[in-house]
């Protein structure tokens, strides 16, 4: 059919496969991802079945319960002996014993004294570094936005740095929405009996603060040669208006764009430019 047509055409001139962080994948996406394969390069040997595939425990050798074919189909094997992201070496200790369930009880007591609410952590100002500059990770993408714009406004302040607010533009074919195209625009933000929907991680925001000094990261690959993809951090340098902008005043903390701005420029962390 047109589906295994395409990925044949896909698979029909690789030769082989890189599979990075390989203890993290599960045996049934190797299960899936063998399938895929099996059809694309069409094996002769099983040609409508994965190189390994759920087993019948009754029937099945113990080879082929634990899938060895399919990892009889890796060639070369690169084991990471050292980690370089983690220098702690408290921390380090505790995630190698962590990989292999063997945690021990002075682990738990350390971990219990990073919980700031705990009376054996350790007395903490905020207000110096590196807390002072330190980054969250928030699993809530409600609390994120809110956190980003606190932190914005706080490094304004102490920077004194304006503020610029950039609404969104809707538009329509390059013409401005109607009012009844506006309130479906809102609508699609609410359920039906009313209530604001959670799940909106993917849609553009609304509106942008941004501010020479701020922070920022890549949430795309933009350009992977030169390391600028997922997960790269910068700050931006400058931001150049647009042309049309109206005059603004130099000394107010907070301005609201009318125009979003001609381009802003970021300076990365790290970059192979």
């Amino acid at each position: 059919d047109e589906t295994k047509e395409k990925l044949q055409a896909f698979w029909k001139h690789i030769a082989y496969l890189i599979i990075d962080k390989v203890s993290m994948i599960s045996k049934s996406f190797f299960t899936l991802l063998s399938r895929q394969i099996s059809i694309g390069k069409e094996k002769s040997r099983v040609p409508s079945k994965a190189l390994f595939y759920p087993t019948n425990l009754m029937i099945d050798s113990v080879d082929s319960q634990i899938g060895r074919s399919i990892y009889e189909e890796f060639v070369n094997v690169v084991i990471l002996q050292e980690q370089m992201q983690v220098t702690d070496p408290v921390w380090r200790d505790f995630l190698e014993h962590l990989r292999y369930g063997r945690v021990q009880k002075w682990h738990l007591m350390m971990l219990h004294q990073l919980v700031i609410t705990s009376p054996h952590c350790p007395e903490t100002d905020f207000q110096s570094l590196p807390w002072s500059d330190a980054s969250l990770v928030m699993p809530r993408h409600a609390m994120r936005q809110l956190w980003n714009d606190s932190a914005n406004r706080k490094h304004c302040r102490g920077t004194s740095s304006q503020l610029y607010i950039c609404e969104a533009e809707d538009s329509i074919k390059k013409r401005k929405l109607t009012i009844r195209e506006h309130y479906a625009v809102a609508g699609r933000r609410y359920t039906e009996d009313g209530c604001r929907k959670r799940n909106q991680k993917n849609e553009l925001p609304a509106r942008v603060e941004i501010a020479v000094g701020m922070k920022v990261m890549v949430t795309s690959n933009v350009e992977t040669d030169l390391d600028i993809t997922n997960g790269a951090r910068g700050v931006i340098t400058d931001i150049i208006l647009h042309p049309d902008e109206p005059p603004i005043d130099p000394s107010a903390p907070i301005v609201k764009l009318q125009h979003l701005p001609a381009y802003i420029l970021v300076k990365l962390n790290q970059t192979r430019a």
